[in-house]
């Protein structure tokens, strides 16, 4: 037996493989190339619109970064505002205190200087009335006793003694 080896194959067999290379080509391309092809297209457009996305919602994180700092900038000087104003209405209200305090102390003052007057006045008062006193107690001392210079001076030292002890503790 002798085999046979040809280099090239013969014309029929190579038409029959260019034919099945060209439909094994066709059915490949429909079956694998286009769908993978629409694969790939998609994901690519998906990629791109999730990068457009990412840029969108980062330009929008941006814009909103700076309003939030805007915020927080204003929301700064504001609270230094309030504390300027609530420093000023206390700094108001102590002086408005000290003043009150102030006033309150001189009607005191002034109430005090009237009492004062008043009791002076009744002191004065008081001592008129005992000096009436002693002075009607001197005369009827006087009255009882004959006067010469002896008895008078003796009636005084009595009379101080009298008015040192008893009379001004009453």
């Amino acid at each position: 037996m002798d085999i046979i080896v040809e280099v090239i194959p013969s014309l029929p067999d190579m038409l029959i493989i260019w034919i099945t290379i060209f439909f094994l080509f066709q059915l490949l391309t429909k079956l694998l190339y286009k769908p993978m092809t629409n694969f790939i297209n998609e994901r690519k457009e998906k990629v791109q619109s999730n990068l457009n996305d990412a840029k969108t919602l980062r330009e929008e994180a941006e814009k909103l970064k700076l309003e939030y700092e805007s915020r927080i900038a204003e929301a700064k000087e504001e609270s230094q505002k309030i504390l300027a104003d609530a420093r000023n209405r206390g700094e108001e209200l102590k002086n408005d205190m000290i003043e009150q305090a102030k006033n309150e102390a001189e009607t005191l003052k002034t109430r005090a200087g009237k009492d004062i007057e008043r009791e002076r006045a009744a002191a004065f008062e008081s001592i008129k009335s005992e000096t009436g006193n002693m002075a009607v107690l001197i005369a009827s001392k006087i009255m009882e006793k004959e006067m010469n210079v002896e008895n008078q001076d003796q009636l005084v030292d009595k009379f101080i003694d009298e008015v040192g002890n008893a009379s001004w503790q009453n």
